[in-house]
């Protein structure tokens, strides 16, 4: 197969760049002490609400630090989507900007645009939880850490954490000045520009301030005759702020009090036409597209959904002891969120409702504000660590979905026309409300015997659920008789550890613990039809090892889930705007491995892999729409082979600085997208590449200069992250699929003072 020149330019410079900068002579000023040796970094993690290392974390977690994250690209947690992170899996809900579907050890979140559903995830940023997934795909500003903790968390990160959490920790103030300008561009019309600033301590307050901005024109083109609603699909423009300061008025108490805000404008995804289910007839403007388009079939009006986080967090710690911390968690964060995902003709078929309507806009609106307030007392003996506290939040929201007809076809379907005015359908408004109170406790005991090799952990956490909420619209008017829903339950999780330490660079553990989702209702259902709890019991068994005087480190996990009670959601034959969400009776079962490797080989040399294999057996379940058939789930987001892996090396300085190259490439084998879809995604291969210039020399030694060529999907493959296949009666009979972005290329300069 031929090659496309640009693409052959591409390999070139990442493959051979490198060979050039090596044989520069080094300068006569290079540093005496080289930062190349070879051996691994130690690696902190907090994800059992202390630091502690990851090496004696008895449970399966990937630990991202903030650098590895801008290496990899990872500027939003959307950005995962790749499989970056193999056991984590995460999609643009049906191509919309606005909701992200999330997926971990084979547990998917489902339809997460709905307010009184709760997600799978437990998504914390400083320690605070996020109720909505709306919002996730803005982009995160001085990240310290990510953390990637597999499997349910029942007890210390306990609200809805079937599936696992991310832990997200914000770099915090240091109290001395420094300075941080990041500026890039890209194909596509991308520019980023990002500011962090440390203020010196001023009366024992020291004060962050970071800031971003964050633009990309669409890779669809959308040519319709009102520029005000022409935007191109896959658009995005992103902004945010974030202000720090913390107070230590004495060694014993820090408060830190952070205030964030975010706006993001993004357009929906295009969606490709991959195949006809019949005959049926269709527009001829509506064909198969079988590769990644540049422009949509047809102009279609097209505006971006718009997004609006703004949060307070405060945070106190107070040292009662040397041993004994009180922590004080306290958030209001507040939500709104639009939508207008445009189908572009991909919706309706040639003669819908006798009048050929097309260019289906799907609109939306949600608001929804939090409360939390969580309180932690850490403390330690000589053989006892233990952290217990109290937990609560509250949350309120509404949302309201509409459907917009604004153009028909005409000339036998090979043009469109416009309305004037759109033709709306008010389509249905609801609003919940949500409670949760819970106690929880956590203590590592080890015992005096097998030389304090062994640790001891119990864990338990009583959780009180209580939520409302009412559909307050269909098809614009009031319900009647009122469709009204309310869940209210309490239990107690528990969590029991066994590790021993074989020696400093071995250990072992299994896990067993529970966890579960709080019921509600489904807001897309014609009769708000409410739907009970869901429940994981898991076991794991790990291994922990470094080795090869801390050149290499290996950790492994092997998992089994009895998960009972799945909430399942089914689309309506006849309306796709319409479900019914179900409790799966019987267990699924779930099982699997995960593997990381890191080795420092040589000196200036790193190497990452990660492998994670997951296997999905669901009982089958009957679909409660006519004619009733038996479905068999299966597993959606979930692939069952899925790897990384990564190449980091770093070569001697020379008189123009410090030259560093990474490659990533990600696998992932072929799964089904949704557990509704019909056709599985292909396996794909993606490869990302990385090669910076740092330390480039100045006039002054306070200043660091750096400078970065970035590329993503390198190979420019066509990958599948959605799809949906429309069959219903007067609908297009065609599937639909969303693909990721397109090969883009970047340069990046970076100054710190």
């Amino acid at each position: 197969m031929a090659c496309r020149p640009n693409m052959i330019r591409t390999a070139l410079l990442f493959c051979y760049g490198p060979l050039f900068w090596a044989a520069i002579p080094a300068s006569s000023q290079q540093p005496a002490g080289s930062q190349r040796a070879a051996v691994l970094d130690e690696v902190v993690v907090t994800a059992q609400r202390r630091e502690e290392r990851l090496q004696d974390a008895p449970l399966s977690v990937v630990a991202l630090s903030g650098d590895d994250m801008h290496e990899r690209g990872i500027a939003s947690i959307k950005d995962l989507a790749d499989g970056a992170v193999p056991s984590v899996r995460m999609a643009p809900f049906f191509g919309r900007a606005s909701a992200i579907a999330l997926s971990m050890r084979g547990i998917a979140s489902g339809d997460v645009t709905q307010i009184s559903r709760d997600p799978s995830f437990g998504i914390y940023i400083d320690g605070v939880y996020l109720g909505r997934v709306q919002g996730l795909g803005t982009d995160l500003i001085d990240v310290e850490r990510m953390e990637v903790l597999r499997g349910p968390q029942g007890t210390l990160f306990g609200r809805n954490a079937v599936g696992g959490a991310l832990n997200i920790v914000s770099r915090q103030p240091a109290g001395i000045f420094a300075l941080r300008q990041r500026a890039s561009v890209g194909n596509l019309g991308a520019r980023n520009l990002s500011t962090s600033v440390d203020l010196p301590e001023f009366a024992g307050i020291s004060i962050k301030i970071d800031g971003l901005y964050a633009e990309r024109d669409g890779w669809v083109k959308n040519d319709f005759e009102d520029p005000n609603q022409s935007f191109d699909y896959n658009y995005m423009q992103k902004q945010g702020l974030r202000i720090a300061a913390l107070w230590e008025p004495t060694d014993r108490l820090d408060v830190l009090y952070a205030y964030d805000t975010s706006r993001d404008r993004q357009t929906s995804a295009y969606p490709h036409i991959d195949r006809f289910v019949d005959d049926r007839p269709v527009a001829p403007l509506v064909s198969v597209e079988p590769s990644r388009v540049r422009e949509a079939r047809f102009g279609a009006p097209l505006r971006p959904s718009r997004g609006a986080v703004e949060g307070h967090t405060l945070t106190a710690n107070y040292a009662l002891s040397e041993s004994l911390t009180l922590r004080s968690i306290s958030s209001y964060r507040e939500l709104e969120q639009s939508q207008q995902d445009q189908w572009a003709g991909s919706f309706f078929g040639a003669n819908f409702r006798g009048v050929g309507l097309t260019g289906r806009l799907s609109v939306a609106d949600v608001e929804q504000d939090q409360f939390s307030q969580e309180l932690q007392l850490l403390g330690s003996t000589p053989r006892l660590e233990y952290v217990v506290g109290a937990f609560y939040f509250e949350e309120d929201g509404k949302d309201s979905a509409d459907t917009i007809i604004p153009q028909r076809y005409v000339d036998g379907g090979t043009a469109v026309v416009t309305f004037d005015p759109f033709i709306v359908s008010p389509s249905r408004s609801s609003r919940a409300e949500a409670r949760s109170r819970a106690l929880f406790g956590q203590l590592t005991w080890t015992p005096p015997v097998l030389e304090d090799r062994l640790d001891l952990t119990l864990g338990l956490r009583y959780t009180d659920d209580k939520k409302k909420g009412a559909l307050t619209s269909i098809s614009g008017a009031p319900p009647e008789p009122p469709l009204e829903f309310r869940f209210s339950n309490d239990r107690v999780d528990p969590l029991v550890v066994l590790a021993y330490r074989f020696s400093d660079d071995l250990s072992t553990y299994l896990r067993w613990s529970t966890a579960y989702r709080a019921g509600g209702a489904n807001s897309r259902s014609a009769s708000f039809n409410p739907f009970d709890e869901e429940e994981v019991k898991a076991w794991e068994l790990g291994v922990k090892t470094e080795f090869w005087d801390r050149r290499a480190r290996l950790n492994l996990a092997a998992f089994h889930m009895d998960y009972d009670d799945q909430q399942f959601t089914f689309t309506s034959p006849l309306n796709p705007s319409i479900s019914e969400t179900v409790n799966i009776p019987g267990t699924v079962k779930i099982r699997g491995l995960e593997a990381d490797l890191q080795l420092a080989p040589a000196a200036g040399l790193l190497l990452n892999a990660s492998y994670t294999y997951t296997n999905v057996n669901s009982p089958a379940v009957t679909n409660p729409f006519p004619p009733n058939p038996v479905f068999q789930p299966r597993g959606g987001l979930t692939p069952k082979h899925a790897a990384s892996a990564s190449a980091d090396y770093q070569f001697e300085p020379s008189r123009f600085g410090t030259l560093r190259t990474r490659v990533d490439v990600i696998y992932s084998s072929s799964l089904f997208v949704s557990s509704l879809s019909s056709d599985n995604v292909d396996s794909r291969v993606l490869v990302n590449g990385r090669v910076v210039l740092e330390d480039i020399p100045l006039r002054s030694d306070a200043v660091n200069l750096e400078l970065a060529l970035w590329g993503r999907n390198l190979l420019d493959r066509k990958y599948t992250y959605f799809d949906g296949t429309l069959d219903a009666q007067g609908f297009s009979g065609a599937r639909a699929v969303w693909y990721g972005l397109p090969r883009t290329l970047g340069l990046e300069l970076t100054l710190r003072m």
